[in-house]
């Protein structure tokens, strides 16, 4: 007979100490492993066959009478090995019709790997247990759905009422009790709630240095020496095939939980659709400031006024001495889409550097260059030049 296939992944569960809880386990003794009564239990199993091992899964609680056991008590120290080795939440046995009592090898092996060995009640079925504990499984993580469904109804709102990154980080750290932000693929901070308050420990780390954030790619880590050292939590901001950074959540007011990190995906989700919105829009105004710029240059404007006008609507100030900078990244033999990436970086470090010393800037993103329209040096309105500018984005 062939195992069946492993079920989706669930989230969610008691613990075992959580599920020694119920009516049904309150005269249970934990014989060894006290050390892994925090494993997360999601399913429960029972052993009716000692082949057990191709029919068990990760957090399963397995339950047995040790009738299959009976005739090999010598191998129970290795099956204790092999169910942790699987992931499975502890080992809980009824002791006293079928084994008089466990080898002392089993019992040390599972304190050396935290694996719980529970003695169950006599007067108690299995049939009980399996109901209660179970039942408290699903209800948990009904209700974890449930909030996690909330928290993206909340995010989503954001985006869809006109708010963007700043307003999912604030409504994240109001969320979690902590500071929240959400960066790029190099780790710079595209927005951020309450990063002040941790900044120095971050700055020590290593982790934080200007206005870049660069948490492990692990998803979780730790900041400090500190006992208990500052958690945090990071996931990937995707959409598609396109990865666009990671929103990182760090402990604030309590610590961080795996419900947390259900919130975190959310958030990371709902920045995706931002950030993918923000880029749409972003894409139609670059077209028209690419036919406008086309139609200037190549003196389609009706007049000096039109033109003006048209230019004061995108934002820019042409009414007074210009130079104009072409700038073009160096082509390296990069992979098409690594490359356009790299084009637009260099794209948006040129817009920042011209719209920081001159915010009436002109900047125009072409397929090869980019265009800089932007105040003389004789006007004194701080522009930038082209060798400054090939400096700033070297």
């Amino acid at each position: 007979m062939t195992p069946p296939a492993s079920p989706p992944a669930l989230t969610g569960g008691l613990t075992v100490a959580q599920a020694l809880g119920v009516s049904t386990l309150r005269d249970a003794v934990v014989l060894a492993g006290a050390s892994g009564l925090d494993r997360v239990v999601q399913r429960l199993n029972v052993m009716e066959v000692p082949d057990i091992l191709p029919w068990v899964k990760p957090h399963e609680l397995l339950l047995t009478t040790a009738y299959p056991l009976r005739d090999a008590p010598g191998g129970l120290a290795d099956l204790v090995v092999q169910l942790d080795a699987r992931g499975l939440a502890g080992l809980a046995i009824k002791v006293g019709r079928y084994l008089d009592a466990l080898p002392e090898e089993m019992l040390r092996r599972a304190d050396e790997l935290g694996f719980p060995i529970v003695r169950l009640p006599d007067d108690v079925g299995f049939d009980d247990i399996l109901n209660q504990v179970l039942t408290d499984v699903l209800n948990q993580q009904a209700a974890r759905l449930a909030r996690s469904e909330a928290v993206h109804r909340a995010l989503l709102s954001i985006v869809l009422s006109g708010g963007g990154l700043p307003e999912i980080a604030a409504d994240l750290s109001e969320l979690l009790a902590g500071p929240a932000a959400i960066v790029d693929t190099e780790g710079r901070i595209l927005a951020e709630a309450g990063l002040d308050a941790v900044a120095p420990l971050l700055r020590q780390a290593g982790l934080l240095s200007g206005g870049t954030l660069t948490p492990a790619d692990s998803g979780s880590g730790v900041v400090g020496t500190e006992d208990p050292p500052l958690r945090y939590l990071t996931a990937p901001i995707s959409a598609g095939t396109r990865h666009h950074g990671r929103v990182v959540a760090l402990e604030g007011g309590r610590p961080l939980s795996g419900e947390d990190l259900l919130a975190l995906e959310n958030a990371a989700t709902v920045a995706a659709l931002a950030i993918t919105k923000a880029q749409a829009v972003a894409a139609v105004e670059a077209k028209f400031q690419s036919d406008f710029l086309h139609d200037l240059l190549n003196g389609r404007i009706d007049s000096s006024d039109d033109a003006l006008t048209r230019a004061a609507a995108l934002g820019w100030d042409l009414g007074r001495p210009l130079v104009l900078v072409v700038a073009e990244p160096e082509q390296g033999p990069s992979p098409a889409a690594e490359a356009r990436q790299a084009h637009q970086r260099f794209s948006a470090q040129l817009a920042a550097l011209a719209r920081s010393r001159d915010p009436g800037a002109a900047v125009v993103d072409f397929s090869s260059e980019v265009v800089v329209i932007t105040s003389s040096p004789a006007d004194g309105a701080g522009g930038v030049d082209d060798r400054e500018a090939a400096r700033a984005v070297a």
